[in-house]
């Protein structure tokens, strides 16, 4: 996905009461969860939800 697409589409959400964040992973495809390094993902997703909820880490 461009970048400039990306952006965009987190500029909309600028009044939301969503939280969101832009990660980025250089050199991936679209397919994130299912292509190969999934597993970074998988780690940088749990970490992300951790920072934003502490309270209910493991």
């Amino acid at each position: 996905m461009p970048e400039t697409i990306t952006r965009a589409t987190l500029k909309q959400y600028r009044h939301s009461d969503a939280v969101t964040d832009i990660i980025n992973f250089p050199d991936r495809g679209h397919s994130l969860t299912i292509d190969g390094g999934w597993h970074e993902v998988a780690d940088t997703v749990l970490a992300w939800l951790r920072r934003r909820h502490p309270e209910t880490s493991r």
